[in-house]
């Protein structure tokens, strides 16, 4: 898969799909039971790379990845619809790391005619593949580390998208971080993403 994902990026495949947004959601109750099929397939390619939240220079050195995903429908009332996520995701960033991930976020998404924002709040396992050799200290001194680390993986996003009734199409930015990371004082490594996706029933 990992040849794959490479291929693609190597080719210069532009993604033509895109993510949702959501607006945080602590809790659910007394709504409307949602009419929306459940368990959609949604996909998206994304961009990557360290930096805080911010659009400069996200096109620059663009770091490729890919998501893949599902969604749940709690509730829906009006225009308004409350969601649980499930997404497996992959990235490379040249000459640092690989990032595979497994995340589930909460959300909100606001509908406005066949468009839609929507916001996300979740949490995730990151396993991170280092692209240099990694030491740790001993009491000698130092010796070799394994390239693979296990990381939490806080994430917050918001997005934008058109519904045709059949496929959506959306954008989505999305903040995340890589932790415990123990440089420079920092407890978190924060990264940015932008991706393009569609979500469909295959069904």
């Amino acid at each position: 898969m990992i040849n794959w994902l490479l291929k693609l990026k190597k080719r210069g495949v532009v993604p033509i799909l895109l993510s949702c947004f959501l607006i945080l959601s602590l809790s659910v109750s007394g709504q409307v039971e949602s009419s929306e099929p459940k368990f959609p397939l949604t996909i998206s390619v994304f961009t990557e790379s360290i930096s805080l939240p911010d659009f400069r220079g996200i096109f620059k050195h663009p770091n490729w990845g890919f998501r893949i995903g599902t969604e749940y429908y709690y509730s829906r009332k009006g225009g308004r619809l409350w969601l649980q996520t499930i997404n497996l995701g992959y990235y490379h960033h040249k000459g640092w790391q690989q990032g595979f991930y497994l995340s589930s976020e909460i959300g909100y998404r606001k509908m406005i005619n066949h468009f839609f924002a929507d916001a996300t709040l979740g949490l995730g396992y990151l396993h991170l593949i280092a692209e240099s050799q990694r030491y740790q200290p001993t009491e000698g001194g130092f010796e070799k580390a394994s390239p693979h680390l296990h990381k939490l993986m806080p994430t917050l996003g918001i997005g934008l998208g058109y519904d045709t009734g059949n496929v959506t199409i959306f954008s989505r930015y999305e903040a995340f971080g890589e932790m415990p990371f123990s440089y420079g004082g920092s407890p978190v490594l924060p990264h940015r993403s932008l991706h393009l996706g569609t979500r469909f029933n295959p069904f």
